[in-house]
């Protein structure tokens, strides 16, 4: 490929993909490799939540409802996302191989050469090659999603078991003297793990970003030029699907931190020790500020940014 002769089609636009792909994954590993002690961390804290026993038996079911629900929705989106996926690979894999005009994205020389070309078992093996990658870097990129969509419903559980805690506070705090300090340490605690998951997310989410913009926009420019092609619609939709989840989670954890500050304003923190209402002032402060998700330090990550993307 040269720069005089390039032509900007289909296969260089699955290949500039494919290798923003695949740089990507590379990327994601390095990223975790140098946040590792943050990622223990934050793992170490939702390990904590599990092994949570409340004696009283209202927040014990408040507790086991949000932790169960969480893992519902991981195994949901696991399951999905890998079948999605890998779906999606073998239709592309299959469609360049019956398409004579997209064929193979790289010809190893060796094989392609005028020795081996016009035999079927080896120019088959090509294409079994290219799909067998395809599949690979497609389940390897989405199980490292899944892993953030993970941290991110931990932390969304954390938050509505916060809500529902705040919620039963004015009655609580008459039998439970010891109820609001549960509440400032399970409120410090999520504030810490919502900057654990921001600090690990942040990078991640930007290249998310960036590839997800490309991404469409080459696929809607394409989709004018080539309406019929499946290959097409199959790039949006994994284009689109790689920042979508992480803005729809985003967006969550942005209005859960809002609807906290809300109830706080709704307790009757008057009825408090003189101790406790300086404590409640402090939390209510915190609450105030905005908690969130951001793409490199700088970007919210929500569903306004992905329309701004798209």
């Amino acid at each position: 490929m040269h720069l005089n002769n390039f032509e900007l089609n289909f296969n260089s636009l699955n290949t500039i993909l494919t290798i923003g792909a695949s740089i990507g994954y590379g990327f994601k590993i390095i990223v975790g490799l140098f946040k590792r002690q943050k990622f223990g961390r934050l793992l170490q804290n939702i390990s904590k939540i599990y092994e949570e026993q409340e004696e009283d038996e209202e927040l014990g079911r408040i507790l086991e409802k949000h932790l169960m629900n969480s893992l519902k929705i991981f195994k949901f989106c696991d399951r999905c996302g890998i079948r999605i996926f890998f779906i999606a690979s073998i239709l592309c894999s299959s469609y360049f191989r019956l398409n004579a005009d997209y064929g193979l994205t790289y010809e190893l020389p060796f094989i392609a050469s005028d020795n081996f070309k016009d035999k079927f078992l080896w120019k088959e093996f090509l294409y079994i090659l290219q799909g067998f990658f395809y599949i690979n870097l497609a389940i390897a990129t989405i199980s490292l999603d899944i892993g953030i969509v993970f941290l991110c419903l931990k932390v969304i559980a954390e938050m509505n078991i916060l809500s529902d805690y705040m919620k039963v506070l004015n009655e609580k705090i008459k039998t439970d003297p010891k109820f609001f300090g549960k509440i400032i340490k399970r409120h410090c605690s999520l504030i810490e793990n919502v900057n654990l998951l921001n600090n690990i997310i942040s990078k991640i989410s930007f290249y998310h970003l960036i590839l997800a913009c490309f991404a469409l926009l080459f696929g809607m420019t394409f989709l004018i030029t080539y309406a019929t092609g499946i290959a097409n619609y199959i790039i949006i939709v994994c284009g689109g699907s790689l920042s979508l989840p992480m803005c729809i989670l985003g967006e969550i954890i942005r209005n859960k931190t809002d609807d906290i500050s809300d109830i706080l304003y709704l307790t009757n923190w008057y009825e408090l020790s003189v101790k406790e209402q300086k404590m409640f002032l402090i939390i209510l402060g915190m609450a105030q500020r905005e908690y969130g998700l951001k793409a490199g330090g700088m970007y919210d990550v929500n569903l306004y940014t992905f329309v701004q993307v798209r």
